[in-house]
């Protein structure tokens, strides 16, 4: 069939307007940490005013993003197990900005780089160590495993969206360790400084060109601590210091620590109940949201 040169300049108008259309713009919010991020509160203990299905949230299960169901959506290690993206969700999304969730966690992992998995090692920084230290540039070799096996998965969750037809905006990152660096006391009293550089690394490989964004946690509430915690005390004293608000040398701007001392713990003294989470992800919503306010301040 032979198109008029009228027909042919209206289907491509069209089909510029459809791509138009769908191209727009989505926000995205990345999540990190150990255990607690992970979540390893349970489902069926979440009020019964608690949507199962958690509106306008599409959370990234590696290939996709999905509605985020909670015991059908694998958003812990264990079916039937959530984190703090719940309470966060259910305070962030609207259906005029619904929210795209990319969450990678690892239980018990630290983030100085003398740590390799649950082992101080020590000295200047090696390849291949398992923690979450984002290295002095995109192409230090000393990066951690875990850091790079999260900036991997949010980049394949940013492409995911651009292949889609979306223009991802991440708006923010949400963080939630550090217990297991408060096992050692040069980890526990650097921790400040590792956590801006987590923050300005994740930035930087992502390709952001504004400053991220980010709110976390300050980890062991329970007092006392249990033993392991050793150098518990420093590490909670370097994460209040890191607040953008704290006035201390440490404070770093963008940055916002909520507390969990009212936060309810499961048995172990270490880990969220379900309230416990809920709670704590709608401090990160608040928190966040307050950020992102100023943003537009004058």
């Amino acid at each position: 069939m032979i198109r008029s040169p009228i027909c042919l300049l209206l289907l491509v108008s069209w089909n510029l307007l459809a791509s138009l259309a769908v191209a727009e713009t989505v926000d995205v919010y990345l999540l990190g940490g150990q255990s607690n991020m992970q979540g390893i509160a349970k489902v069926k203990n979440l009020p019964d005013d608690v949507p199962r299905e958690i509106p306008h949230t599409y959370y990234f299960n590696g290939k996709e993003f999905e509605p985020l169901v909670l015991g059908k959506t694998l958003n812990s290690t264990r079916p039937g197990e959530f984190g703090p993206e719940v309470g966060f969700a259910l305070e962030t999304a609207t259906a005029e900005r619904p929210i795209y969730l990319i969450k990678y966690h690892a239980s018990g992992m630290p983030l100085h780089h003398g740590w390799h998995g649950n082992q101080w090692q020590g000295g200047e920084p090696t390849p291949n160590r398992r923690n979450f230290y984002a290295g002095l540039s995109a192409d230090d070799e000393n990066q951690g495993t875990l850091y790079k096996q999260m900036t991997k998965l949010f980049r394949q969750g940013i492409d995911k969206l651009q292949a889609d037809g979306h223009t991802p905006q991440v708006r923010g990152m949400l963080w939630m360790q550090g217990e297991q660096d408060s096992k050692h006391e040069l980890s526990a009293t650097t921790y400040a400084a590792n956590l801006e550089r987590l923050r300005d690394r994740t930035a930087e490989d992502l390709k952001l060109t504004e400053k991220l964004p980010l709110v976390f946690g300050q980890v062991l509430p329970h007092e006392p601590a249990l033993p392991r915690f050793t150098h518990r005390t420093e590490l909670r004293a370097q994460m209040q210091a890191a607040d953008a608000e704290s006035a201390e040398p440490e404070a770093i701007e963008r940055v916002r620590m909520v507390s969990t001392d009212d936060c309810p713990l499961l048995g172990d003294t270490v880990h969220y109940d379900a309230e416990g989470q809920l709670r704590l992800g709608r401090k990160f919503a608040a928190a966040m949201a307050g950020e992102l306010a100023e943003e537009h301040s004058p």
